[in-house]
């Protein structure tokens, strides 16, 4: 690589043009006249050095220390810049907020941690640490201490989304053991008045709720999408097949609702309106089907006892359930907060429900110790996001074969994607400043990375969009990639394998003008044409993926060369590829070399390319650079201030 000559390692304001500097008073003045006449630097002296120029970065390097604990291996997680949650009060719901963008994802490790580093936009300052995983809490909340997010995330200290929107909600108080048994008649006990903890606990049958367990639930009901399918079942009421005695434990739920759980007996030739009888004589099993009574995922156990035909329960062996009875489960809505049952009774006898939909899924798994365990799952209000994973429980017996239920395999690995998106601007007169309206090259891109359960990249997609160019020179666009391209499977750029690299550097196209249509047309007169803009997808797929997620950040190491020759201009502080060339001809305004890793800022503190990252802002993708020969201060006035006083909370954008 040709090393770049730096004259001195401090650079005088005195003797130089106006630079954008923190400590420069003279800034704004100097950027309402040509700021590259060193008549304007005025007369304090102030230095740029390789210790305080601005890099002009919308982005910034994160290490990220994520702990959710060893009982939570393998969890996904999103990281967002603000809260990507809201409540809704009526029917419990929690839901994700729509058009906010995740900044950072990722799968723990087998001990639940995640020890990686992350690009985050520079405004971030506090971040919410989102997980939609069964068994997991669900959102927590930290600051980004310099270049540092660190938390260790437990139920205990896990944000409560209801409590946070509680301005949206109507007061609501806890259902007296009065309003519950009106609608609700039988009881197997009494309960905590001030959490719904039921009395009748039986600590002898509490099981674990493993990580294994939990993963089926994450896996075939995955939170906030439409898990209809053939786990959800119209009938999902269980047939002892002998007498038995029936045990229910408390699995968990994602589900911002305190729902009233209970079930009915009745026979298994019964007719729908004998079903519908049964329910009159339901009996509660837990008054608080939540964490808030029960803990998170806690197992937590209840004996069943049979209901006859006329309500009550027999007086010898009353928990033994005589073969041939079919037990039914409801789910009353927030029943715990005092909402009355009208409309937000689901059953889990489709027939039964007066939304006409099927509420209850179920399914036999395996846990991590090999043994089969019978879960139900039940969607908890209507017109909601059918996801099934709003509260769970498990059902056996003894006799273990009185109670059959269809067994479905391990879910298995899941997969993730991280996403980038943002803009590219290019002067192309390096090593002169030129007319910095940073329109010479214009780009927009949006890439994703999809990775497995390990943080190992299986695909990527880059879409770089050519939306402008405003020079006269032709200029070619490519970007490097930081790991090695020949270890992939496959590269295509618009769906045909290519030969368009070389080393890690993939080159999109050899001249913008051309490409756009607008070889003879002079930079002046572009803003006349009809610009229609070029896409350029390049997928990368490894079948063998062995390179980490936290390599992969777009835009990568995107640049430009000047006439298609060997002169390329970066973002600063990016290096120059190790087949640039770049020769500084006599006279010309001397830029930064790799003293220090420094590159591509002129002796004035100006880059010779901007990225701005879209992650936050969408709207960022329709940034207009389009103004030739207007400086992009001019353009957008806030861009100084921004520079001055290097406030990543300036959307000068705007």
């Amino acid at each position: 690589m040709r090393k770049f000559n730096l004259p001195q390692r401090m650079i005088s304001l005195a003797k130089l043009a106006c630079a954008i500097s923190v400590v420069s008073v003279a800034f704004s003045s100097c950027l309402q006249k040509d700021v590259y006449d060193p008549a304007n630097s005025g007369d304090k002296e102030e230095e740029v050095t390789l210790d305080n120029y601005f890099d002009f970065a919308t982005t910034k390097n994160i290490q990220l220390n994520i702990d959710y604990g060893k009982e939570c291996p393998q969890a996904y997680f999103e990281v967002y810049a603000e809260n990507p949650l809201s409540y809704v009060a009526e029917g419990g719901q929690i839901i994700k907020k729509a058009g906010v963008s995740h900044i950072a994802t990722g799968f723990t490790d087998a001990q639940g941690c995640y020890i990686k580093p992350a690009s985050f936009p520079t405004a971030v300052s506090e971040v919410y640490i989102y997980s939609p995983d069964f068994g997991v809490p669900t959102l927590a909340k930290t600051a980004v201490v310099g270049s540092d997010v660190s938390a260790k995330i437990t139920f205990e200290n896990a944000l409560d989304v209801t409590a946070m929107e509680s301005s949206t909600r109507s007061t609501q108080t806890r259902a007296s053991v009065q309003f519950i048994t009106d609608v609700i008649p039988n009881v197997l006990g009494t309960w905590n008045a001030t959490t719904g903890r039921p009395d009748y606990l039986d600590p002898t049958k509490v099981i674990d709720i493993d990580a294994t367990l939990k993963s089926y639930i994450t896996g075939y009901f995955p939170e906030g999408k439409n898990n209809v399918g053939p786990l959800v079942t119209d009938n999902a009421d269980i047939l002892i097949k002998e007498d038995a005695n029936v045990v229910i434990n408390y699995f968990g739920g994602n589900t911002g609702a305190q729902s009233v759980f209970a079930y009915y007996c009745y026979s298994e030739n019964a007719s729908v309106d004998e079903m519908k009888k049964a329910t009159k004589h339901a009996c509660v099993i837990f008054p608080n089907a939540h964490k808030s009574g029960l803990d998170a995922y806690s197992g937590v156990a209840v004996n069943l006892k049979f209901i006859n035909e006329a309500g009550s329960f027999p007086d010898k062996e009353p928990e033994r359930i005589p073969a041939g009875t079919k037990i039914g489960f409801l789910i009353w809505n927030d029943g715990w907060r005092n909402v009355r049952a009208d409309g937000k009774m689901f059953y889990s006898t489709k027939s039964l429900n007066s939304d006409n939909i099927s509420h209850t899924a179920i399914f036999a798994a395996k846990n991590k110790a090999g043994d089969t365990v019978n879960v139900i799952t039940m969607e908890d209000w209507k017109s909601g996001e059918n996801d099934y994973n709003d509260v769970a429980f498990v059902i056996s017996s003894n006799p273990i074969d009185a109670i059959k239920v269809p067994e479905v395999p391990n879910p298995g690995d899941r997969e993730g994607t991280e996403k980038y998106s943002g803009v590219l601007g290019f002067e192309d007169n390096w090593p002169e400043q030129g007319d910095y309206d940073l329109n010479d090259v214009v780009m927009k891109y949006q890439s994703s990375v999809d990775y497995n359960i390990d943080n190992k990249v299986l695909n990527i997609i880059d879409k770089f969009t050519l939306s402008w160019t405003g020079a006269n020179y032709k200029n070619s666009f490519a970007y490097e990639v930081p790991f090695d391209l020949s270890k992939a499977s496959k590269v295509t750029v618009n769906g045909s394998e290519t030969s368009s690299y070389s080393g890690n550097v993939i080159t999109l196209f050899k001249d913008a003008k051309a490409e756009l249509g607008v070889s003879n047309v002079n930079a002046e007169d572009m803003i006349n044409q009809n610009i229609q803009e070029k896409t350029y997808t390049v997928s990368i797929q490894f079948n063998n993926p062995a390179l980490d997620k936290s390599v992969v950040v777009a835009p990568y190491n995107p640049f430009i060369k000047v006439f298609n020759s060997a002169t390329e201009v970066h973002l600063t502080d990016h290096r120059p590829t190790t087949d640039a060339n770049n020769r500084f001809p006599s006279g010309a305004d001397i830029s930064r070399g790799d003293v220090d890793g420094t590159y591509f800022i002129c002796k004035d503190g100006f880059p010779f390319a901007i990225h701005v990252d879209a992650r936050l802002d969408a709207s960022i993708l329709n940034l207009d650079l389009k103004k030739e020969k207007q400086r992009i201060d001019k353009t957008y006035p806030k861009f100084a201030e921004w520079a001055k006083t290097r406030d990543p909370q300036i959307k000068w954008w705007k």
